[in-house]
């Protein structure tokens, strides 16, 4: 089973929608429980759900490697730029979600700062967040090199995945991202708070991602990543996950109290 972390703001929905083409009912979209983390009697339910589950993704996948054990499954993610993610994570809660709380006030909250090194760790240890990527980690993307970090994932997954994707949220517009990286004030706030994340992504970076370029160079120049504007193909699998989350799982997961 591929378990797929996701920060916010990372891309991650992209990906989420090639698991979900490719895999079709048998992805799971842990956030439906509602909570976090997501935990191996979680998976337990899930598991007598879902017949021939594949794949499972949601930002409450917290630390799996602690919280799903003892199962038997294969850690994929994505990282971006802290600084950019942070202040994108928090102009998409203005945009689609009616957060009316300041900038200043909003990353003061400890659930807001280092939230990829807390996602991959469980916690804010740095160290065993770098120890994870480099170790358990099978994949480990960039946003900023996205058709990249898909050509290596499909590499690793040995051509598996069906690489047809679309954006399926797109920020109305960057003002509020913009006027945050650009204040001082903000700005200063978004490094102070974002420290142990910027070591984790230079680490992710330097030592990982960028050495497997190199090292599947040229397994890499064989994978073709189609262009989003060029889909025009089917969504059936796609269509199929979505529904059977929201109209299946979703229900049992309330009517059950799970």
């Amino acid at each position: 089973m591929i378990v797929f972390p996701h920060i916010p703001k990372t891309a991650g929905t992209s990906l989420k929608y090639i698991l979900r083409n490719t895999y079709g009912t048998g992805h799971i979209d842990s956030i439906k429980i509602k909570r976090s983390p997501f935990t191996f009697r979680d998976l337990e339910f899930a598991g007598r759900i879902f017949r021939n589950p594949q794949a499972i993704t949601g930002h409450n996948m917290v630390d799996p490697t602690s919280n799903l054990s003892p199962v038997d499954f294969t850690l994929i993610t994505f990282l971006r730029e802290p600084l950019v993610r942070c202040a994108s994570h928090y102009q998409d809660l203005v945009q689609r979600n009616g957060l009316e709380l300041p900038f200043a006030d909003w990353i003061s909250r400890e659930e807001n700062q280092d939230l990829s090194v807390r996602i991959i760790s469980g916690s804010d240890d740095l160290e065993k967040a770098k120890k994870l990527l480099k170790n358990d980690y099978l994949f480990v993307g960039i946003t900023e090199y996205f058709k990249e970090s898909l050509q290596l994932l499909q590499v690793k997954m040995n051509g598996e995945l069906n690489l047809q994707h679309r954006k399926l949220i797109v920020a109305k517009n960057n003002t509020i991202k913009e006027n945050i990286l650009n204040d001082p004030e903000s700005l200063r706030l978004l490094k102070q708070h974002n420290a142990l994340d910027l070591e984790l992504y230079r680490y992710a970076l330097e030592e990982i991602f960028l050495p497997d370029l190199q090292r599947y160079s040229r397994e890499i120049e064989q994978i073709h990543v189609p262009d989003e504007s060029s889909w025009t193909g089917h969504e059936r699998k796609f269509r199929r996950s979505k529904r059977f989350n929201k109209l299946v799982y979703r229900q049992l997961i309330k009517i059950l109290k799970k």
